[in-house]
């Protein structure tokens, strides 16, 4: 081969290298300006339901007071998520005739990458249902169920291990008892259909939903949960496999269990 033809290919490869490095930046720009334009928009969203920091005298009689303001902009708005000690702190939405409408679209309706985190269409918030499904992306930059994989360490858990959850009628806090990981819409004997179970026929199908959890979890947390309990649960997905996600359950406990979470 010629020096001239080497040098040519040599050329080409620089300008293709240069190519791609500009179109990688433009692209990880572009996520990141979008994950900090879906920030400002919550952060928003979460001034409105701060008020004066005071709560009402009878203990969150009227939770709805607090979010009148949101439920008016959107009536999809079903409540507000928040784990105890890490930055997930977003508003809950439900379209039980479109069940992933808010997938990439903010509490306003536009476009988002970043999405809004959702119950599952077949869950009932105010009934409540056995368990509460919400759904929310794992977005690169930290923000949404970003974290939530941090709680496949147990010291991680130990330190953020409630979550409280507002509807619009009542405060409901949960105790984190089982992390774990599994595999969906791959027909693979290892998946696990999580997402099917909202109510429970009888105790032997709730034994199952947890037995087949807890064989996928990450490690014990010591954590009881018995038949009646109310549990939520938490879904995003994983980096290491396609189609895979990662879940986090938790069972109800009386508020006076829980820590402070306007701390």
């Amino acid at each position: 081969m010629s020096t001239g033809i080497k040098k040519h290919l040599l050329t080409l490869g620089i300008i293709v290298c240069g190519i791609i490095f500009i179109l990688s930046a433009y692209v990880l720009i572009s996520y990141l300006l979008e994950g900090r334009a879906a920030e400002a928009d919550f952060d928003e969203l979460r001034t409105i339901t701060e008020g004066d920091g005071s709560e009402p005298a009878d203990e969150y009689a009227d939770m709805v007071g607090k979010y009148r303001e949101l439920y008016a902009r959107n009536s999809d708005f079903v409540g507000w998520l928040r784990v105890y000690g890490m930055d997930i702190d977003y508003p809950v939405m439900q379209t039980p005739g479109d069940p992933e409408y808010y997938l990439h679209r903010n509490f306003d309706k536009e476009y988002s990458k970043a999405g809004t985190f959702f119950a599952s269409a077949i869950t009932d918030i105010e009934k409540p249902s056995d368990v509460t499904i919400i759904y929310g992306h794992r977005m690169k930059n930290g923000s949404m169920f970003g974290k939530l994989p941090s709680l496949d360490e147990s010291d991680f858990y130990k330190e953020h291990r409630y979550i409280r959850f507002d509807t619009l009628t009542e405060r409901r806090s949960y105790e984190i008892f089982c992390v774990y990981r599994t595999l969906v819409d791959t027909g693979e004997a290892s998946e696990y259909r999580y997402y099917d179970y909202t109510d429970f026929a009888d105790e032997a199908d709730f034994e199952y939903f947890i037995s087949e959890a807890k064989q996928r979890e990450y490690f014990d947390t010591g954590v009881d949960v018995s038949y009646g309990d109310e549990i939520i649960l938490l879904s995003t997905c994983e980096s290491v496999r396609e189609n895979g996600r990662v879940v986090v359950m938790g069972k109800r406990i009386p508020d006076s269990e829980a820590p402070n979470f306007s701390k």
